[in-house]
């Protein structure tokens, strides 16, 4: 009788703990890695202004985690400094915002003070291995994005 009850009990708990398994192979595959997930490199070039505005162009890395990105360039609150975020859509597509602060006046559209905050739109589409963008307020500049 006893072995009947250890077989039972030895039965039950190989049931949980393949039911946990299943559970959590389930919760891994929903975590998995999306197309675009991943590391980035980001290149962007603003072509000289109509009001003469300097040209300018920034390389800097950014990362894809669950279908977000997130790239920065330049040191935090300092001139120069640059933050892009926004979802990449299952088709490819994203519209990103860029938030900075202008850094030498010459470069910057109405010639501001360094440190001034600046905020625009980026739209932009995707494919497994590279993306491109443009700005789409203000002065033309474009966004190359290449996945490492």
């Amino acid at each position: 009788m006893n072995t009947l009850r250890i077989r039972s009990r030895t039965a039950s708990c190989m049931a949980i703990l393949g039911a946990c398994a299943v559970s959590l192979g389930y919760g891994l595959d929903a975590q998995a890695a999306g197309p675009f997930d991943g590391a980035w490199n980001v290149t962007l070039n603003c072509p000289t202004a109509p009001d003469n505005t300097l040209s300018y162009t920034w390389q800097f890395p950014a990362t894809v985690v669950q279908g977000v990105l997130h790239g920065e360039h330049g040191l935090k609150d300092g001139g120069g400094w640059l933050t892009l975020d926004g979802k990449i859509e299952p088709d490819g597509s994203s519209t990103l915002m860029a938030n900075g602060l202008t850094n030498a006046p010459a470069y910057a559209v109405g010639h501001p003070q360094p440190r001034t905050p600046y905020t625009y739109e980026v739209s932009a589409h995707f494919d497994a291995a590279s993306g491109s963008g443009q700005r789409t307020t203000t002065r033309h500049c474009d966004f190359v994005f290449v996945k490492q």
